[in-house]
């Protein structure tokens, strides 16, 4: 039998890369914690890379578009609530209906913050939610150099004062100590995960 072979979604906000570290870091913390949401968000990325059936309904439905993930979501927030009218949403949706199968809260709080991050509009930039490591394009993580210049280029018209120059490099610093340490947990995650198999 092949090795899965992860599908990288062409409709999601993020990155795949973003997507690729938040399942396995969402994997990890769940291993090392037993978070339910942790595992929530690892099921989640895991069935938008096609590895698993949907994590609220349990559809089957492959690949997963960008409708079926509103679906989910919405699904996720019909456990929360209890007042989302699932079916007609998937109507307006144009999917098929499937009913919420887990009642797990934490659970679904996990899939719906996922699925809000993967589905929001491009202008809007949602924050992910799990901290991941800042890459580069190419996948390599970014330096605080790098992480200096796209936020001074981010706002080509501000002025940036000594004392902000300052703060800003500090942030930076700490933004790229953060991606490092995040990297070199995913790699090690993936080197375990890889040795016991």
């Amino acid at each position: 039998m092949a090795p899965w072979q992860p599908v990288e979604p062409t409709w999601i906000t993020p990155s795949c890369s973003e997507l690729a570290d938040l399942h396995v870091l969402a994997f990890r913390e769940y291993r090392d914690t037993g978070s339910v949401k942790a595992e929530a968000m690892g099921a989640t990325a895991a069935w938008i890379r096609g590895g698993r059936n949907a994590p609220v309904t349990f559809r089957e439905e492959q690949p997963v578009t960008k409708v079926f993930a509103k679906a989910e979501m919405w699904a996720a927030v019909h456990v929360d609530t209890g007042d989302v009218p699932l079916g007609s949403l998937c109507r307006d949706l144009g999917v098929s209906y499937a009913p919420a199968v887990v009642t797990n809260l934490v659970w679904s709080l996990g899939v719906e913050e996922v699925l809000r991050w993967l589905t929001a509009d491009p202008l809007e930039r949602r924050k992910p939610p799990i901290p991941l490591p800042r890459r580069n394009p190419d996948g390599s993580v970014a330096t605080a150099e790098e992480l200096y210049q796209q936020a001074m280029a981010a706002e080509p018209h501000r002025h940036w004062g000594p004392e902000e120059r300052h703060a800003l490099r500090n942030r930076t610093e700490v933004d790229a100590i953060r991606s490092e340490r995040l990297a070199a947990r995913i790699e090690e995650t993936l080197r375990r995960s890889c040795e016991t198999a």
